[in-house]
Formats: C-alpha cells, structure tokens, sequence
C-alpha cells in the first residue's frame, strides 16, 4: 500500500514514468488537433501524428532515468495510435477520400510504415542514450583513476596545507618618527 502511494505522488512506478509520459501524450495530442484546425484541415493528422509522436519519444527519453527504451516506447505506441484515432475521426474527410478512391491499402500501409519507424526510433533512442550515459560514467571513472595516479606517481599524496608562522611582533609603543 506504501508504494503505491508514493507512485501516485512521485509519477514514477517500477521505472515507468506514467504521469510524465500521459501528460506528453495528451500535450502532442492537444498540439496536433491545434495544428490541424489552425491550418484549416491542409496539415493532416498523418503529419503531425508523426511529428508529435517523435518529439514525445525524444523528450520522455530525456526525462526517464530509468527503462528509457521502454518508456519511448509505450509513448511511441499510444502517441501514434492517438493519431491514427485522429485521422478516423476529426480528419474523417481527408480520410474518407483516400477510402473511397480505393487506396485504403497504400494508406494502412503508409500508416503502419510510419508507426514501424516510430517504434524503431523509440528504442533506437533510448538505448543509444543509455550507452551513451554508461560510457560517460565509464570514461569519468577512468580519468578519476588516471588522476590518482599521476597524484601517487608524483608524491603527493596527501592536499598541501598552508603552514601559518606567527608574526613579528612589534613594539608596542608609540611607532618612531622618521
């Protein structure tokens, strides 16, 4: 019971950022119905779909500190699904005259290319960026390691300290004049 309400205040349950990763969802969702009126219907939600859906990937990868690829991945999946949903219901009439001219196949397949690349994009991402964070750290230890070397090659072990010597004291009368 402990946990399960510190995931409702922290957004975070076993590595998955749910409330970051709803709330980018529903942002890239609000923007392509924006895109999409603003423009008078000329942007599809084909386009933006596929813009959202990658600058959700890319900023939930950037946030997770942990099951990156994961996280990209379930944003990738319903960010694009939300789109397709787009494209069958606000967007019905750009969609309705690819239906009836018969190339409801080359659209599906156009779709389903596009989620593919989402997806491959998802994971591609965030696994380069986690090696990129392991090599990072690895590169960090062997330079502190390197460092310390070059300290006990030279002798000096222990941080120098500045040795303070009592001053002069001087007379306390009055100063002589010159």
């Amino acid at each position: 019971m402990e946990s399960t309400g510190n995931a409702w205040e922290t957004g975070v349950w076993r590595g998955w950022y749910w409330r970051f990763d709803l709330l980018t969802v529903v942002a890239v969702a609000v923007l392509e119905c924006i895109a999409y009126y603003a423009s008078g219907g000329r942007y599809s939600f084909f386009f933006t779909g596929e813009l959202g859906t990658l600058i959700a990937v890319v900023l939930v990868v950037q946030r997770a500190k942990e099951k990156r690829s994961l996280n990209g991945l379930a944003v990738a999946a319903v960010s694009y699904l939300l789109g397709f949903l787009f494209q069958f219901t606000l967007g019905y009439a750009e969609t309705h005259a690819v239906i009836a001219h018969g190339e409801e196949r080359a659209f599906l397949l156009q779709n389903a290319m596009t989620f593919v690349v989402a997806l491959l994009f998802a994971w591609l991402y965030g696994w380069t960026t986690d090696w990129s964070e392991r090599r990072r750290a690895e590169l960090a230890v062997q330079r502190a390691q390197k460092e310390a070397d070059t300290r006990r090659a030279e002798g000096d072990e222990r941080p120098r300290v500045r040795i303070h010597r009592k001053k002069k004291r001087r007379g306390r009368g009055r100063r002589p004049k010159s």
